[in-house]
This record gives C-alpha cells, structure tokens and sequence, in this order.
C-alpha cells in the first residue's frame, strides 16, 4: 500500500477498566485511609485510542485488543461508540476471561499512585487475536510489553512474539511505536529487546528507561541531560530504528538516530489544577504519536506532549479532560514551561 494511502493509528495491547480512588493518603499496613472520591476509567490501549480520537475527530483509530463479555466489556465498547473515528472490529470479546481491572490508588496532596492489577482478558491477546492484513494504518502502537502473555513469550526464530508481530508491521509499511510498564522483573530486559529490533520509536518513562538500560536519569537528585542521553543510545544499541523518548515528571527527553536531540520542560501548573494523575503518561504518549502521524517536528511533537499529559490532570478519569488538540496546545500559552 503507497504511503499517500496509509492514513490512522492503531493502538493493540492492554484493555483495563481502572477504578480509581482518590485518597487522603497511601496508608501504612493494617491502618485506615480515607477516600475523598472515585471514578471508573480505562486504562492502558483504552486510554491511547480515546485521547487520539478526542485530538482529532478527523483520524482513523483502530482499537486491537481482547475484552470480556461483561459489563466491563460493555463499558468500553461504549466508550469507543462515542467517537465515529474508533473503529472496534479488532476490539475481540471472550467469554474465556473478565476484562482486565486495576484498583487506582491516587493521592491528592501528592498525585502519586499506586495499582492492583488483574490481567484478565489481556492474557489472550496475541497476533492471533487481530487480522493484520486489514490494518491500512500509518502506524501502530503496541503497550504494554512485560504484562501482555501472548506477545511477551518467547520465539524461536525473533526472540519473543512481540518482534515477530511488530517485524511483520514493519514488512507492510507500518510504522511500530511500543510502550512499557513500570514493573519489577527479572525478565524485563530478555523481554523487551527483541523487540527493540523492530521498533521505530520507543516512548518510555524514567523508572523503564533505567530498568532497560542500567542508566539512572537523575544524578545527586537533578535530571542529567547527559544521562539521558546515554540511555538513548544504549536503546538504540538495542535496534530501535528512528526515535527514542523518555518522560518524566519533570518533562522530556527525545533523541533521534540522527543525533538530534530535545529537552521539554512540564509545564509549571499550580496545585489547584491537579485533580488526578492517572492516565497522563498515556496522554503524553498519545501526543506523541499524534504529532508523528502529523509529521510535525519533534520539538512541536514534545511540546504538545506536555500539554496533553497536563491536560489530563484536571480530572480524575484517565481521558476525561482531554479535548481537540487546538485547544490543548494553548496551555503553552497560560503556563509556563519549567525552568
């Protein structure tokens, strides 16, 4: 299919229903904390397609994944049918497995989380579970590796499944974006860089980027632009072919294979505009991706990241808050960049 004809991002991976409550405190074992709220959102490949439907009413996303016949299943099927521009004919449904949950435990003085998580459906999705061949898309984004069964086993000729699936995407002209998930394995590396050989941009966070590079981002407690840069191209030794990306909270860091590099300051927002954290990286990460559809720059591409990981804070459901991306990309305008 000719580039002119290939238009639309797929996002395939983890479908979760998040549960989040909204807390005074984490507390310590055996003690009480107070729940000040709570809302039930998406998580995962959920939060990606929908971001990058409300960005742009105009662009084709494609929904992958495996979902239970339940009233969770039911619950995203509903999410997607508000947007004409999902398509859900990959979004496949079991009756094997619930959909997949996580129990969001969010702070309010802090924004910090933390989850429980159920794996649920999401242990079914493989590249068995999508038809490939009817994916026209410019490009598609797999997360998250370490949690995904069907694609995190091992192959025989690629390494893992992950680099078959994304090697075979690549063959047909799409482009391949991945995403982790900040989780203690001893498996992480021998999982994930197979599939690094296959990959166009990797979109990572701090805590993956040092897990996956032995690299940590901050020296004597700052950020270390030289750090960070190491870390790319130790990710790039991995195979990753066009672009690395690595987001933190106190911004971003983006280098190419070509050498050129960028660093993006978060916005610098008061207290009182926070109201959750949870689904922002997914907000950056879909930013991302839209402005690489887009083929903006990458210091544009970045900028509206921030923006659209902001953006997301004004609520506590992880898409809630977003909106065209016209109107996201004003925040640059009312807050300034950190310094």
């Amino acid at each position: 299919m000719s580039k002119e004809k290939r238009k639309g991002i797929a996002c395939g991976g983890q479908w979760i229903i998040d549960r989040i409550k909204l807390v005074d405190h984490y507390p310590e074992e055996q003690s009480v904390a107070m729940i000040l709220g709570e809302t039930m959102g998406g998580g995962g490949a959920h939060n990606v397609t929908l971001n990058l439907a409300k960005f742009d009413s105009d662009l084709p996303v494609v929904a992958t994944g495996v979902i239970g016949k339940d009233s969770d299943g039911d619950w995203i099927m509903e999410e997607c049918g508000q947007y004409p521009n999902i398509r859900t004919n990959q979004l496949k449904r079991t009756s094997e497995a619930r959909t997949s949950y996580t129990d969001v435990f969010s702070v309010k003085s802090t924004g910090k989380r933390t989850f429980f998580h159920d794996r649920g459906a999401n242990r079914l999705f493989s590249p068995a579970t999508m038809d490939v061949d009817r994916l026209h898309v410019a490009l598609f984004h797999l997360g998250y590796l370490l949690v995904l069964e069907g694609m995190d086993k091992p192959d025989p000729q690629y390494g893992r499944v992950s680099a078959r699936f994304l090697h075979g995407l690549r063959e047909r002209g799409i482009k391949t974006s991945i995403d982790l998930v900040s989780i203690h394995s001893p498996d992480f590396i021998d999982v994930v860089s197979p599939a690094l050989r296959h990959t166009d941009y990797c979109i990572i966070n701090d805590f993956e980027s040092e897990k996956l590079t032995g690299v940590p981002v901050r020296r004597e407690g700052s950020v270390s632009i030289e750090n960070l840069e190491q870390s790319a191209d130790r990710i790039f030794e991995k195979g990753v072919h066009e672009l690395v990306i690595v987001h933190f909270p106190e911004g971003a860091f983006a280098k190419t294979r070509a050498g050129e590099t960028h660093l993006q300051p978060s916005l610098e927002i008061p207290a009182d505009f926070i109201v959750g954290s949870t689904g922002a990286g997914d907000s950056f990460c879909a930013g991302i991706l839209y402005g690489l559809h887009e083929e903006w720059d990458l210091k544009r591409c970045l900028e509206f990241a921030v923006c659209a990981g902001a953006q997301n804070l004004r609520d506590l459901t992880t898409t809630g808050s977003i909106t065209r991306w016209q109107e996201i990309i004003k925040l640059k305008g009312q807050y300034p960049f950190r310094k």
